[in-house]
Parts: C-alpha cells; structure tokens; sequence
C-alpha cells in the first residue's frame, strides 16, 4: 500500500502546509464550553474506540478555513465562518474521519512506522537535491513548531485515511457513462403546441375568495406595530468659523465621498459638512435630555405608531428594546429623536378585507392554473403539434411561442420526463409535446468530454458510497461530544 501511495502523492491530502501546522491561517478557534471528565479534558469527542484532541479539530478546521479562502479569493473572514457555522463543520468532519479510522482498524489496516518513515523520506519538503535531509526535516518542524512525534502521529492517521480511502475509491462503469452521455447527448425531435393561460377567463367568486383566506389566515399576518412616545430635539445652528469647519472636514473626509468614491472638495461638501457639525456639536444637548427622559425629568411631546415597513428610521434598536425602555437619541432629520416603547403588538391575523388583495393574487393565480390544465387536457386528446425538429440539453434559442428561459425550461423538463406524449407547464403557458425519434449524438463526444464525464460519475458514486458508509458506521459506533455550544 505504501508503494501504492509514493507513486501516486497527488492522491494524499496530507501536507505539512494544510494538514499538519495548527493554529494558523484561520487563527485559533475557541471551541467552547467542555465537559471535564476522566479523558474528556484532552478531547472534544470521541468516536467509536478513538478521541478527537482539540488539535486534530483544529486542523481540519485551518483545512476547511483555507478551502473556503481559495474559493473566495482570499476574501473569506472569520465573521463569514462564524455566519456559515465553521465550527460546526469542521466538526462532523472530523467525526467522519473518525468512523474511517474505526472501520479501518476492525477491517485490520494499519500503518507501520516504516510507512511513516518511507512517505517522509519521499517528501519533497525535506529533501536536498532530491535526497532525503534529515537536518532538514528537523529544521522545518522546528520552525513551524511542531514536535516530531507529533508528527508523525499525524501522518500515521493520513496514512490510514489515504488507505481506507484507496480501498473504498470505485470507478465509473462502462454503463454509468453510456447513461450519462446519454443524458446530455441525447436528441430528441418533437412537435409541440403551446397553450396560454389568459386572466380574463378568471370569474372571481369572493365566497371561494374569503374561504381561501379561511384556510390560510395564518400567512396573511400585520407587521409588528411599536407604539413610542417620542420628543424631537432640533439641531440648533451655531456659530462656526471657517477654521473649525475645515478642521472638522479634514477629520472626517471619507464621510464626503461621490458616487465614484472619491473624495469631494471642501467647498463643495460645506453646507453637508456644516449640518454634521451642527449635529455632532448638539449632541451632548439631546443626550442631556435623553437622561432627563429616561428620569422622568422631563416629558415626550408626542406618539407614533409604526412597524419597520413604514418607519422613516432604522428600527433595530427599537425591535431589540423592551416595552419601556427609552432609546438613546439617534439623528432624524435635522436633529435628533428620542424615542421611549409605549407599547409592541405583535403580529396577528389580518382581517378578510385587509388581506384580500393579497389573496386576490393567490387566487387568480391557482385559477388561472386550473383553467391552463384543463385548456391543455383538452387539446392533448386532439393533439396534432407542430414538428419543431431535434432538440437537445444544450438548447440556446428560442421556440416560437416561448422566450429563451422558457424554451430551456421546457427541454429540461421534457428529457427527464418518461412519457412519449404530454405536457409541461410553464407558469402562463403549458406545453403539449410528443416525442416523434430520438437519436445519440456519440460522435460529438470528444477525449476531454469522456474523461470529465468518467471524473464525474466517479466522484459521484464515491460521493454516495461515502454517505451510505458514514450512515451505517454511525450505527455502529458511539459518538460523544464534549464541547457545549
């Protein structure tokens, strides 16, 4: 198996860049809260007979973290791996590798440390002249901090994982690429009809209408309505002398940019900037009244009720404060407001009337679908068509009676459907098809076709056995983890 591995290292996933250095590139992740018990200290799980350590974790995270940086072109950020849940992938990750290790080690696969020390002595990476220097191997782990032996326990892993995955790996089978070139290279020529649907066939009856609403009040719900109590502070102006103002520009001139991103010239951002500074001078003065507010001191002069579809300001703090709770002032308008929760309704089913032009739209829809069926059932008994020749999956042009996206949809439909005759319905319109010959259009096929096509059906089936693997050894063996999110 060693053998197998030093003549194809493109296959091996273990390098000492990726798969070794921990705690770089993404940085040290905290893993949370754990449970401290007996073993459970040095690991975040264990699975089957084996135990996750919080490097190995790690690891795989630095491996995924980097995957996802070379598909973003290096823009991929920590607060975009805590948004898709990195963690948490790098986890289950980790814990199928586990159920790996475990299978290859009831199957009775091993590593020895001779094909520890054969793969190191094979890596370029410490190598001179193409000679393996064990100065240097030392050299290198020394400065990417690595022990070793731990190391090399590292390695002995991959190489395991390398070994169960060469034993499991399964090709594309001479029937798996017929079905596939036959997917994407089979022709079919067709006559077609095209029914459309006309919403001027559509009689409302407002007692199905209102029965409709009856079944689905619950979609139809208002906004959260905010109550608040409100005082204004306008933004007095003030006395500023051409100094200031210009100092006040100088300090904040990437707030004066035009739609090109540059910098606009004082003069002409002066009366934006004076506003600004007018605000930001008047606003210890609204935070005084804030405090005096939030006191009692001092009364709001006004109510408002508003939910976030037709608030004139940003309603994040609001939706996040409690009922009573005054906010701080924020700008609005030319000054500031103050704003304190008098009340929060939440959401409830509208009235019929309130919804009905909402359902109105549901309804004419659904009708309009019914009338197309049957229009289409109807015409598919006298069906005749018109013969638009061979098409294929890799339609770029319009059918008559059916724009681009249209016509595309259509013939994916048509080739995964089973029937000679029927119909597919697109939206407004429906079509009636039969299939009059088809034909495979093999001699299209070129060399870097077929070896994408076998790649692909490879990796699917090695995709799905995986899955149904993992499935069945997830039965077989115990995972616990011990990291609390």
């Amino acid at each position: 198996m060693i053998t197998w591995m030093q003549k194809n290292k493109k296959y091996l996933v273990v390098t000492i860049w990726i798969s070794v250095i921990a705690f770089v590139g993404a940085g040290f992740v905290g893993w949370g809260a754990y449970d401290l018990n007996n073993n459970r200290a040095t690991s975040v799980a264990t699975v089957g007979h084996r135990n996750i350590s919080v490097q190995e974790l790690q690891q795989k995270y630095n491996q995924i973290y980097d995957y996802y940086s070379n598909i973003f072109d290096g823009q991929f950020t920590q607060e975009k791996a805590e948004e898709i849940g990195l963690e948490n992938i790098a986890m289950q990750a980790v814990i199928q590798d586990n159920l790996l290790l475990n299978f290859a080690d009831d199957i009775g696969l091993s590593v020895s440390d001779e094909d520890v020390l054969k793969y190191i002595v094979a890596d370029p990476s410490f190598q001179t002249d193409g000679a393996f220097n064990k100065n240097l191997y030392y050299d290198v782990l020394r400065r990417a901090r690595i022990n070793p032996n731990d190391y090399e326990k590292n390695l002995k892993r991959q190489i395991l994982m390398d070994k169960i995955n060469f034993i499991l790996k399964t090709t594309a089978t001479q029937k798996d690429i017929e079905l596939m070139n036959a997917a994407f290279f089979m022709q079919d020529r067709v006559a077609v009809e095209i029914i459309k649907s006309d919403k001027n066939e559509i009689t409302i009856n407002e007692d199905e209408l209102k029965q409709l609403w009856e079944n689905n009040k619950n979609n139809y719900m208002t906004d959260t309505l905010y109550g608040l109590q409100t005082l204004y502070i306008e933004s007095n102006d003030i006395d500023v002398n051409a100094t200031e103002l210009t100092a006040y520009y100088n300090d904040n001139k990437d707030k004066y940019k035009d739609s090109d991103d540059k910098i606009i010239a004082f003069e002409n951002a002066k009366e934006q900037v004076l506003k600004d500074y007018s605000l930001e001078k008047n606003k210890t003065q609204a935070l005084e009244k804030y405090i005096a507010v939030k006191k009692g001191e001092i009364s709001t002069d006004s109510e408002i009720y508003i939910t976030e579809n037709n608030a004139t300001f940003d309603m994040q703090e609001i939706k996040e404060a409690n009922l009573g709770e005054t906010i701080k002032p924020f700008i609005y308008q030319n000054g500031y407001l103050i704003t304190k929760i008098k009340s929060i309704t939440p959401p409830q089913p509208m009235s019929f009337e309130a919804a009905r032009e909402q359902v109105l739209e549901i309804y004419k829809f659904d009708k309009s679908k019914e009338i197309l069926e049957s229009k289409t059932k109807a015409a598919l008994a006298n069906f005749k068509g018109k013969d638009i020749g061979f098409i294929s999956r890799d339609l770029n042009q319009t059918i008559d009676g059916l724009e681009i996206h249209e016509a595309q949809a259509f013939v994916s439909q048509l080739l995964e459907s089973p029937n000679k005759k029927g119909y597919i319905v697109l939206d407004d319109k429906a079509v009636i098809y039969e299939i009059l010959e088809q034909k495979l259009l093999t001699n299209n096929i070129n060399n870097n076709y077929k070896q994408l096509v076998e790649q692909n059906i490879a990796n699917l089936k090695n995709s799905e056995l995986m899955q149904d693997l993992t499935n069945e050894l997830q039965k077989r063996y115990v995972v616990k983890e011990y990291i609390k999110r």
